[in-house]
């Protein structure tokens, strides 16, 4: 692939700048410090005589763990002290009697019931849900319009500066091969050889102004110069259309969305069922 197609490590640096602040925020947004029973006799932090163990300790490990790769032997230390500086303020809320507050206690309770809920819903109604590789094929057959995006073919040369780019695109104008031209001068070692082309590319591939350039260019047209991060561009047009993406690269997006449907009709079911058997009231005229 080449270069002017491939923003990712771009965005892999953004994210890891991001790294050192996500995990401060993951450590301070887990819920609450229970946990699993594993190893519940050791003690690794007392606040004021309340112990902090190591299954509390691994439960909320492995909550972080969950939202970012696996986390060094290095920083358990880290993640130690945030639990400790947890319990010093939750120790300190209910000193001051915040989870009196009328207000605080409903908000508790609704997160106690949304706790009870969401258990709930994984033990009744997730492990109910069977999704087959037949079942997802099907819905990719049955869907290729979901997964139908435009596309383009298109041609370059890429060069390191605007004054090259010019020239060459005068070149062009007084009818020079653009295959030759890119095969002589295109710093783009993935695609030179191949007179320029890049293939079909398709919305959100490319660079924006790349991509903006190569869809608004008609089959066979020369177009201005185009500045990325990697250089001078001219770009020439090829034939409009569109693409499938092929099944294997959105197998599992459409494996999740017919989970999430599967579940929702089942969570419906259960919550018909569950309905049948309460005695309700209700009181519609005091809305009011």
């Amino acid at each position: 692939m080449s270069g002017v197609l491939d923003r990712k490590g771009a965005a892999m640096r953004r994210m890891a700048c991001m790294a050192g602040l996500g995990l401060i925020l993951l450590i301070w947004a887990s819920v609450g410090l229970a946990g699993e029973t594993a190893e519940p006799g050791r003690v690794v932090a007392t606040v004021n005589g309340v112990e902090v163990t190591y299954a509390q300790f691994k439960a909320h490990l492995e909550r972080l763990e969950r939202d970012q790769r696996p986390l060094p032997p290095e920083r358990y230390g880290e993640i130690l002290r945030a639990l400790v500086q947890q319990e010093i303020l939750t120790q300190r809320a209910v000193a001051d009697g915040v989870d009196k507050d009328p207000a605080v206690a409903s908000r508790l309770e609704q997160v106690r019931r949304n706790i009870l809920i969401e258990e709930m819903i994984k033990r009744r109604v997730v492990p109910q849900i069977k999704v087959t590789d037949e079942e997802v094929r099907k819905a990719y057959e049955d869907n290729k319009t979901l997964f139908t995006v435009e596309a383009v073919a298109v041609y370059h040369i890429l060069v390191k500066t605007q004054g090259e780019a010019e020239a060459l695109r005068k070149q062009l104008e007084a009818g020079k091969d653009f295959a030759e031209l890119a095969k002589a001068h295109s710093e783009d070692a993935g695609s030179k050889e191949k007179g320029g082309d890049l293939g079909t590319i398709s919305r959100g591939q490319t660079e924006t102004e790349f991509e903006e350039e190569a869809f608004r260019l008609k089959d066979g047209e020369i177009s201005p110069v185009v500045k990325t991060q990697y250089g001078y561009h001219i770009l020439k047009g090829g034939p409009h259309g569109s693409t499938v993406k092929p099944f294997a690269e959105v197998k599992e997006q459409i494996r999740q969305a017919v989970v999430q449907i599967r579940q929702q009709e089942a969570f419906q079911q259960y919550l018909a069922e569950v309905e049948k058997q309460a005695k309700v009231e209700l009181y519609e005229d005091r809305l009011r």
